[in-house]
């Protein structure tokens, strides 16, 4: 922008014209010319996606007027990845729904949707969205991996076997097809991109259904992947605990705690064990590894009413009472049902 000079007219004095005068007018000019330049901003607003089935009222009370509107699938699948990242699930459950609304046939699209709404606790919306994943496409592996898992935790067992079943043919037939590999009995270790729980969850249901030998495959198959896991070597100990036989779920349990000494389910299953065996003290012990002293008493009086032992359990759970520093519920309620199963025993013998 150029500025043009007025010449003064005859006669006129400059010198009344103070110079400060001069600049302001000067710095106004500018500047109004600065500001008629500039577009006034207009927010765009965020159209919400078609699928508000797949939303919740937690996702659309945390989005934002400033949640940028994708113009393409790939904007909102990048977006989603990142909100991830950042930890903002809410946001990245809705860039999801958003990519949707570019492309309604894309099952891993619909397969994140379930995951994330697994991971907020919000099963019905996380079903809806892995079925429409199965019924675009039916061998995604990750589908079948989640509603396996999911349905061990709700004990629905013979729905679990049929996804997790599913998942591991798949993925055994992706091992199948690389160069390197490694082979123990009938199945190809798994690798890095195997769902590891998926193997976890099908020994677990074996040893639930009594198919002890075929659920110790599973876990020693997953610990050729997983050598220092202490779940699974636990879970490998618990295996044997289940069949009496004790001294090799004692070593597996030994071998747990030393993978981590902190893991408290390691502990109490080798307290288990020790019960078992008729060692109480060396129960107890352990037992107060990870509990109380008076939680330790309660529990083994507990097992070992469960074996009939309901002499020795009452005395513990009177330990337990006493050792308490505030009224034990738990050990009273115990110390009454063993008090009335030695009762109950009496009026069976005749006495």
């Amino acid at each position: 922008m150029s500025i043009r000079l007025i010449p003064f007219s005859k006669g006129y004095n400059a010198s009344f014209i103070p110079l400060a005068k001069v600049l302001l007018m000067l710095s106004l000019l500018f500047g109004v010319t600065a500001c008629s330049s500039t577009p006034e901003e207009v927010p765009v607003e965020v159209k919400e996606p078609e699928r508000q089935d797949l939303l919740d009222v937690g996702t659309l009370s945390s989005i934002a007027s400033d949640f940028s509107a994708p113009q393409t699938e790939e904007d909102a699948l990048i977006k989603a990845r990142t909100e991830e990242q950042s930890g903002n699930l809410e946001k990245a459950l809705y860039a999801y729904i958003q990519a949707l609304d570019f492309n309604a046939k894309n099952a891993e699209t619909f397969y994140q949707i379930g995951r994330i709404h697994t991971m907020r606790g919000n099963l019905d919306i996380a079903y809806r969205a892995y079925n429409e994943a199965l019924s675009l496409d039916p061998n995604l592996m990750m589908v079948h991996a989640d509603l396996g898992v999911i349905s061990m935790d709700k004990r629905q067992y013979r729905q679990a076997r049929l996804h997790l079943e599913k998942a591991i043919e798949l993925d055994q037939n992706r091992l199948a097809q690389l160069e390197i590999k490694s082979v123990v009995g009938q199945f190809v270790v798994p690798n890095q991109d195997s769902p590891a729980r998926v193997y976890n969850a099908i020994a677990i249901l074996e040893d639930v259904e009594n198919n002890h030998q075929k659920a110790r495959e599973y876990f020693r198959l997953i610990l050729e992947l997983q050598p220092h896991s202490a779940v699974l070597i636990t879970n490998l100990g618990y295996s044997y605990y289940l069949t009496g036989e004790l001294n090799m779920a004692e070593k597996y349990l030994r071998q747990a705690i030393r993978q981590d000494s902190n893991f408290d389910r390691a502990w109490t299953n080798l307290g288990l064990v020790y019960v078992r065996k008729g060692l109480y003290k060396r129960a107890l012990a352990t037992f107060e590894r990870t509990m109380s002293p008076a939680d330790a008493l309660n529990d083994l009086g507990y097992f070992l009413m469960l074996e009939g032992q309901y002499e020795k359990a009452i005395a513990l759970f009177e330990r337990a009472i006493d050792t308490s520093p505030s009224y034990f519920e738990q050990a009273q309620k115990n110390l009454k049902r063993a008090k009335a199963e030695i009762s109950d025993e009496f009026q069976h013998a005749g006495y």
